[in-house]
């Protein structure tokens, strides 16, 4: 076991986690009401299947590519992040722990597009004030196009990776990891989330932020007890 690799492979889940909470909250973190943009969210509202659209309406392009874009360049820091994972439960053997590491390493590679791709219809959406009344249709049907597959790529993300984190934890509470088994608490789907959304309740826009950002805030929560249990070699947990 190369410890400084684990470590280093722990930090890199971390920073990725903070790379990718400030895009979430560059891209997604804002919020307006029908008020304040009536044409998209109050007469159009029923046209536009994007449910992101009121979260980004605030923003100019220039942060929208940014929140898009450090997310995916900052990707190879969670792919190291899911090799950390694995390492901590590669002890107990067999098939889980690989399966486990093969299903956050996919859904990380493929969580860039289902990231970014809230950027497209967003913009589309965002365009259509600007344009004639004769316009508006061919820009809703696109829009609601890439919303499509903006819905799809980002599923194709979410899904193996809650089913990654879930085989991780069934993992420490059924064989012997490198984890102590109360971390399973933890490192599951669920808790992180829930311990990330209690910041949601925070005042604007702080609590905007937390909302945005409730997937990744809850990595940084995994990744940093990881490593902080990872950091000396942990030591095999017998069931």
């Amino acid at each position: 076991m190369n410890l400084l690799a684990i470590r280093a492979a722990g930090i890199a889940g971390i920073l990725g986690a903070i790379c990718w909470t400030i895009g979430d909250i560059l891209l997604v973190g804002g919020s307006a009401s029908p008020e304040q943009y009536p044409l998209l969210l109050r007469d159009y509202a029923d046209r536009i299947p994007f449910k992101a659209l009121a979260w980004m309406l605030p923003f100019d392009e220039p942060r929208l590519a940014a929140g898009a874009m450090i997310a995916n360049l900052s990707i190879p820091l969670y792919l190291a992040g899911s090799w950390h994972l694995y390492q901590g439960v590669k002890p107990a053997g067999g098939a889980l722990p690989f399966a486990a590491f093969a299903l956050l390493f996919c859904a990380n590679a493929w969580s860039p597009l289902g990231h970014a791709s809230f950027y497209y219809p967003a913009m589309v959406y965002k365009a259509i004030p600007t344009l004639p009344d004769a316009a508006h249709p061919s820009l809703l049907t696109l829009g609601a196009q890439f919303s499509r597959m903006q819905a799809m790529a980002w599923f194709l993300a979410v899904i193996p990776l809650a089913l990654g984190m879930m085989l991780l934890c069934a993992t420490i509470l059924a064989r012997p990891t490198r984890y102590p088994r109360w971390s399973a608490v933890v490192l599951n789907p669920v808790a992180p989330l829930l311990l990330a959304a209690t910041g949601a309740a925070l005042p604007p826009p702080v609590g905007l932020w937390f909302f945005a950002a409730v997937l990744n805030v809850g990595f940084f929560i995994v990744y940093a007890l990881s490593t902080i249990l990872l950091w000396n070699g942990g030591r095999t947990f017998a069931r």
